[in-house]
């Protein structure tokens, strides 16, 4: 079973890295008592390349309004990205649901004037912990 979770905030750390931020409450996470929402960060950087990671440190959570629990697995995640397309031949725009690791596919896709992201959300299997 997978779940989609929209990003809820992101963070400017500084020009080239970010903090996406989740809120999300895992089905084996039970009750929980710690302050803030239940949730995830995944820490976005691009010296040249792109790296995406799920942070673990809870020093990192800081101020998010959000804190992890070690339940959380990235093995178990996909991030996709929402564009919005205007087409070169002038067609109506069209929404694209393309997964992160296909980005590097955009020059073979249809050819657009203006590729804009409208949204970022994760595809989450929960299946094992039903």
């Amino acid at each position: 079973e997978n779940v989609f979770i929209k990003q809820y905030a992101k963070i400017e750390v500084s020009s080239n890295e970010y903090k996406f931020i989740y809120r999300f409450k895992h089905p084996s996470t039970g009750r929980c008592t710690q302050p803030g929402e239940c949730g995830f960060i995944f820490k976005y950087s691009d010296d040249n390349y792109i790296h995406v990671e799920l942070v673990t440190e809870s020093q990192y959570y800081i101020d998010t309004g959000v804190h992890y629990h070690d339940v959380i697995s990235a093995r178990d995640m996909c991030m996709y990205l929402f564009y919005t397309v205007t087409f070169q031949d002038g067609t109506k725009p069209e929404t694209l649901l393309i997964s992160l690791s296909w980005i590097a596919w955009l020059p073979w896709l249809p050819k657009g004037t203006l590729w804009e992201i409208e949204d970022e959300f994760l595809a989450y299997n929960v299946s094992n912990f039903s």
